[in-house]
């Protein structure tokens, strides 16, 4: 919602929730592994399969691989990271967002057709790819190389990130600036604080699950990898869970819950990308014997819309997230619609956040989505079938 507008949120509003949280001109290393570090090395930052991987332990290493990263590579050179172990993964993420180069991370060796089309400099991987376009290394010989230190001072918006295009025909970069805006809000609106547990079923190479993971460690919570072949043995509860919409509804078979906790108290968080089925996911809930919290967004967007743990409707997508201004938008043109307190039946829905990478169709300065809408006068998002974007 625009705060010019006549703001559908002004009365209704989650307690504890911030609407406009504060978003430091600071890397994403600096606001999430690096303070937390200072303020509480000994805190457990990852639980995978090898171990246990501390704050204090995973700054000095994404600290150490970045300046063995510098050491081989110039600034904003491509790198794609190749590694099914998570601590592995992120360290080596957190070490390239230091060192400012541009990643892709994947937890599977990516087609030949996907590493052509990024066009890396260097591939760090855990054995050889066959017609690799860029020499291979692996994670051990580039932490156990000399390194470099950094000279001058970061930029907040290097790109850092590479992530799919909604089509899949191209890619969006994400900055410090657009990841440091996801950790700070998704941390504020899922309260996540030191001493909750997020299971993420799935690597933090999609949209979704990246920004749930710098959510948690901006807020010093502790993550849990459930997405590596053989996890750590599931705890009896957790706090939060996510993973996107297919993977949640593949929950409601028996097979689909293997590994889960026995309980998870404040619920399973869900990712689309539009229109979901509300039966199935009251069904889940009944499954699962929690919350389903929805939380739309797409790479070229970051979240955008989420259901509040303590604040939702089941057929609702759910309320804008903190720092994200949304406006109902003519789907004809994009122009901007006059909003009031009364319901929009049917607009196309517009973003205007630092979330946001830069790019797309943008009216008046609304970035066009494409997905349609119904909001109720309580700020409430009901998503419909997407329109084709025309350029005007």
């Amino acid at each position: 919602m625009s705060k010019g507008a006549l703001g559908l949120l002004a009365a209704y509003w989650p307690e504890d929730t911030p609407r406009y949280a504060h978003i430091p001109l600071k890397t994403i290393g600096d606001i999430t592994i690096y303070e937390q570090a200072t303020a509480a090395a000994d805190r457990a930052a990852l639980v995978s399969a090898s171990g246990t991987l501390t704050y204090g332990v995973l700054a000095e290493r994404a600290r150490h691989l970045a300046d063995c990263l510098r050491a081989r590579v110039k600034r904003a050179s491509r790198v794609a990271i190749v590694e099914p172990d998570a601590a592995r993964m992120l360290i080596a993420a957190f070490g390239a967002f230091d060192a400012e180069v541009l990643i892709f991370l994947s937890e599977v060796t990516p087609s030949e057709q996907a590493l052509q089309a990024f066009q890396p400099e260097l591939i760090i991987a855990p054995q050889a790819i066959p017609g690799a376009p860029a020499p291979v290394v692996s994670f051990d010989e580039v932490e156990g190389s000399e390194g470099k230190s950094r000279e001058g001072r970061p930029d907040t918006r290097t790109p850092l990130m590479v992530l799919p295009t909604p089509d899949g025909r191209g890619e969006v970069q994400h900055s410090h600036r657009s990841l440091v805006a996801s950790a700070v809000s998704v941390g504020r609106f899922y309260m996540l604080a030191e001493e909750i547990t997020l299971l993420m079923l799935e690597p933090p190479t999609r949209w979704y699950t990246l920004a749930m993971m710098l959510g948690a460690l901006q807020r010093g919570a502790t993550l849990l990898a459930g997405w590596e072949e053989n996890p750590p043995a599931p705890r009896e509860w957790v706090d939060y869970a996510a993973c996107g919409w297919d993977r949640a509804g593949r929950m409601l078979d028996e097979a689909g819950t293997a590994g889960l906790p026995k309980r998870i108290a404040a619920g399973l968080i869900a990712a689309i990308e539009g229109p979901f089925s509300a039966s199935r996911r009251m069904r889940l809930a009944r499954r699962l014997g929690c919350d389903v919290l929805t939380l739309f967004g797409r790479s070229d967007l970051g979240p955008v819309l989420a259901a509040h743990p303590s604040w939702y409707l089941s057929d609702a997508a759910g309320i804008p997230m903190p720092n994200v201004d949304l406006r109902p938008l003519n789907p004809a043109d994009g122009s901007p619609l006059n909003i009031g307190w009364e319901v929009v039946e049917r607009a196309e829905i517009g973003v205007k956040s630092p979330l946001a990478p830069a790019g797309g169709i943008a009216v008046q300065g609304w970035l066009r989505t494409g997905i349609m809408a119904e909001v109720d006068p309580t700020g409430f998002y009901f998503l419909h079938s997407p329109t084709p974007l025309r350029a005007v």
